[in-house]
């Protein structure tokens, strides 16, 4: 009981949840769970009396390890999203939270197919940016944001490439 109520989180079920089917279910997931600040961050952990050595970010140590922090703040991430932004041609990205990557925010003159392609490569972007965070802390890697954006490019054609039912896409488009 006493683990439940430190552990156990309650969401409402009449939250809506995201839904892109150019990407794998875990992705829907995941970005589902950032934008709900569901992620295990140390600061999340803290708050359920889980006894850690530090909250600070584990990556940069520059900062409190939250979700946001993480996913957008921490100097490894900003790298990542600046390199993503700067592929599809937005320039940089700045003062955007979480829930403003991760639910959306294409530019209005993107066709509908685009913006759904955008926040498909969003939202593999903060997975991979998660995964490298635990590769990190549970595998002692390093991070290298130039191949993180390889991942991110491949992995992202490769899924919304065979997902896509209208039209072929090309890599250089």
């Amino acid at each position: 009981m006493l683990i439940d109520e430190q552990l156990m989180v309650s969401v409402s079920v009449s939250e809506a949840t995201m839904h892109n089917r150019l990407v794998p279910k875990k992705f829907e997931i995941f970005a589902w769970r950032a934008t709900k600040k569901l992620l295990p961050v140390r600061t999340e952990l803290d708050k359920k009396g889980i006894d850690l050595h530090s909250v600070r970010c584990p990556l940069c140590d520059d900062g409190l390890e939250s979700v946001d922090h993480t996913l957008i703040f921490c100097k490894y991430a900003v790298e990542t999203w600046d390199r993503i932004f700067k592929w599809w041609g937005f320039g940089n990205f700045s003062n955007l939270s979480v829930n403003e990557i991760l639910k959306g925010n294409a530019p209005v003159s993107m066709s509908s197919l685009g913006k759904k392609v955008w926040q498909a490569v969003e939202w593999v972007c903060g997975y991979f940016i998660w995964r490298n965070r635990n590769n990190k802390v549970f595998r002692d890697t390093s991070w290298d944001a130039q191949v993180a954006l390889n991942e991110i490019q491949i992995k992202s054609f490769d899924w919304i490439s065979r997902r896509i039912n209208r039209k072929k896409i090309d890599w250089l488009t």
